[in-house]
């Protein structure tokens, strides 16, 4: 499966996650001679010592991916800043590159790559009306990506509001009133809103609305960070004893390589993860009509939604 996000940064658990997949040569996402929030966690006013708001994010999500699914190698793209708003000129070409590595892989082309599960937890909103005329080019990537039997997986957003959320506001409504009619030859957009660990309770900040199709948990998780990280705030207590330093929690310091974090962008690789996972239980990869099948398998186990009966 494939992730685009801020990269995956130095861990000991994701060794494994390929950072550099190409199109015919050429790199999807940005190069690697640009500035890495998974390798310098303080870009944004470097001398104020805190680690960047979307710094590790994608280190994060690895983790989960990880977690649910620990035989699932995973593709990593970097896309997102250390501050978050993303280009989206980047944006569109990095997901076109994507979906024509899995249409080359679709007709047989060694340049191609099998893409299971596409997670992107990111999003925006329709702040003015220039925003709603972005959404066809997105959705007719999103689209192509489908068709060729990639699962798109989307977090739902963290503002506590029923506004939708593009992409993940794509996925079929449960109501039949969503900007996209669902078709029977594409597998659907997957929303995914967030659960507290208890698993009964929906997360207080997670977006909410008949475009949301499935939770998993997002509030409190657990995940792999870069090892390097360790920002400016200090231990609020240090003392030393027989020979043995004592000291309060340092917030941030990540040098053991695991955090907490909470957000509807963490529900969604969690539940990418869990997919993953009963497809791999589930047969073997096969052909567009085969691989559909199983996609819809995990689907219908694992979300709300259901095929299109014609």
């Amino acid at each position: 499966m494939a992730v685009l996000d801020t990269g995956c940064g130095p861990h000991p658990w994701l060794d494994f996650v390929e950072s550099d997949a190409r199109l015919d040569g050429h790199p999807i996402g940005w190069p690697s001679s640009a500035p890495d929030s998974e390798i310098d966690e303080d870009q944004v006013g470097p001398l104020d010592g805190v680690i960047d708001a979307m710094a590790g994010h994608g280190t994060f999500i690895a983790g989960l991916i990880h977690q649910a699914c620990p035989d699932a190698e995973i593709l990593s793209w970097r896309i997102v800043p250390p501050d978050g708003p993303i280009a989206e000129m980047d944006w569109i070409t990095a997901l076109a590159q994507i979906a024509e590595l899995v249409h080359l892989y679709r007709v047989g082309d060694p340049r191609g790559r099998r893409i299971d599960i596409l997670n992107l937890s990111m999003g925006y909103y329709h702040e003015t009306p220039e925003d709603a005329l972005f959404d066809p080019t997105l959705y007719e990537i999103l689209a192509d990506l489908s068709a060729n039997g990639t699962l798109v997986v989307c977090s739902a957003g963290n503002e506590a509001t029923a506004r939708p959320l593009f992409p993940a506001a794509f996925a079929p409504w449960s109501d039949g009133r969503g900007p996209v009619d669902p078709q029977a030859d594409v597998l659907p957009i997957v929303s995914v809103g967030a659960l507290n660990p208890n698993r009964r309770t929906d997360a207080l900040f997670s977006n909410a609305g008949p475009w949301i199709r499935a939770h998993e948990i997002g509030a409190g998780v657990v995940s792999t960070l870069p090892t390097t990280f360790d920002g400016g705030y200090q231990p609020g207590k240090e003392i030393e004893h027989i020979g043995r330093v004592r000291a309060s929690l340092d917030p941030d310091d990540f040098t053991g390589g695991f955090g907490t974090w909470s957000g509807t962008s963490f529900a969604a690789p969690l539940l990418a993860g869990r997919i993953a996972q009963h497809l791999l239980e589930n047969g073997h990869p096969g052909d567009l009509e085969q691989d559909m099948g199983r996609a819809w398998s995990a689907l219908e186990m694992l979300t709300t939604l259901r095929p299109v009966t014609e």
